[in-house]
């Protein structure tokens, strides 16, 4: 049961406290290909997206970041972008801000145990994220034509994260939630984030109801956790007042101790400032106890992703 605090209460919090933003972009067309954006889909999305821009951009020394895997092309090698973002880590001098990388695998190729491998040589590797949002024809390069989950093939490459102690990014539409909810009760040993809040769509009554079921069946696992993030693709004209519902009913679901914020950038920049964003995650968590925001500004990432206390400043 969430804690609410009267408003007066709650702005005696204070704005520092420790932050991890758990769902960043980082990305370099000088160094790789990503036909998501790159073939059009978003023309106004920068061609490099690197940590100088995220620090910038966040403002805040207190600020650690969970960085995503940007869909480069899978026909490459997807243990190069590990190693780019390793390389990041280690010669950068805020490099210690990069807290974990979520990475790229095909769950259902032969070779997946290898490539996780590969990945887990890697300190900063935490997870893999294979999007698994589908419909047919695929309006763009990273939206499948096909339904993984049906495949035997990626349903065994799926315990092989266990092997390597990888956690799970699911991304995916609201309709597929309660399909994943059945599927992941049966690997409660891989720690799973429902991305994006499991793509809601606001305003849209007949996508509500299958969204807060599949929203409940995987708050009932123990392994599952949720992120706050990707907020224009709730509600592209997305405010604090249009999205409260949604974020509290799936804080009412899984706890504060199971959310966390991301801010989804850079491609939330087609919409919003990195600013404006946090400032909705503090005015959406201003009524809830202090302990509760610990969680969903750094605690529940902490968790999630194994990360060392020390991955980002007090």
């Amino acid at each position: 049961m969430l804690v609410r605090l009267t408003v007066d209460n709650a702005s005696r919090l204070g704005d520092r406290m420790k932050r991890i933003d758990a769902h960043l972009h980082l990305w370099d067309t000088q160094g790789f290909h990503y036909p998501w954006f790159q073939q059009g889909a978003f023309p106004d999305l920068p061609d490099t997206y690197l940590l100088a821009d995220a620090i910038a951009d966040a403002d805040d020394a207190n600020t650690a970041f969970v960085a995503v895997q940007a869909e480069v092309d899978h026909c490459a090698d997807p243990v190069r972008e590990t190693e780019w973002i390793q390389s990041i880590v280690d010669s950068n001098p805020e490099g210690a801000r990069l807290a974990g990388f979520v990475a790229y695998a095909d769950l259902a190729r032969d070779d997946v145990d290898r490539v996780l491998e590969q990945h887990a040589r890697f300190p900063v590797f935490r997870g893999i994220r294979q999007e698994l949002w589908w419909q047919q024809p695929s309006p763009r390069p990273d939206i499948l034509e096909e339904d993984l989950l049906s495949s035997s093939a990626w349903r065994s490459g799926f315990d092989a994260l266990g092997r390597v102690g990888a956690s799970f990014d699911l991304t995916c539409w609201h309709w597929q939630l309660s399909a994943f909810a059945a599927f992941i009760a049966g690997h409660p040993g891989v720690p799973v984030v429902i991305d994006h809040l499991g793509s809601p769509i606001a305003r849209d009554a007949d996508a509500y109801e299958p969204w807060v079921r599949g929203v409940r069946e995987l708050a009932a696992l123990p392994n599952t956790f949720m992120k706050i993030s990707g907020l224009s693709q709730a509600d592209p004209d997305w405010s604090v007042d249009r999205l409260r519902p949604l974020v509290f009913e799936v804080l009412e679901a899984f706890g504060a101790e199971r959310c966390m914020f991301g801010s989804n950038f850079p491609p939330e920049q087609l919409s919003s400032t990195y600013a404006a964003v946090w400032s909705a995650f503090e005015a959406l968590s201003s009524e809830l106890s202090q302990d509760e925001r610990a969680s969903l500004f750094h605690r529940s990432a902490e968790k999630a992703y194994r990360l060392s206390d020390g991955s980002a400043a007090e």
